[in-house]
């Protein structure tokens, strides 16, 4: 089986997003596995959802990018 970069980059995110709340809910003295995972995936769903959801947009169409980088660049007077 031959896995992708690409695919590797989404999992290393799924995997920081979830690793980081547990971790969090950890240091603040919660240490009941259950509580633990749900903090994870409560932590992973929002990036699920971005990804499941055909509307969204990110990252932006390069067109739109430039335009705004060209705005915000420009000096004001």
């Amino acid at each position: 089986m031959n896995i992708s970069p690409k695919v590797y980059t989404i999992l290393g995110t799924y995997a920081r997003a979830f690793v980081a709340a547990v971790v969090s809910s950890y240091m603040l003295g919660n240490t009941s596995v259950k509580a633990l995972f749900a903090a994870g995936a409560a932590a992973v769903l929002p990036v699920i959802l971005r990804w499941a959801n055909p509307a969204d947009q990110f990252p932006a169409p390069q067109a739109s990018v430039k335009a705004a980088a060209k705005v915000v660049d420009e000096p004001t007077a």
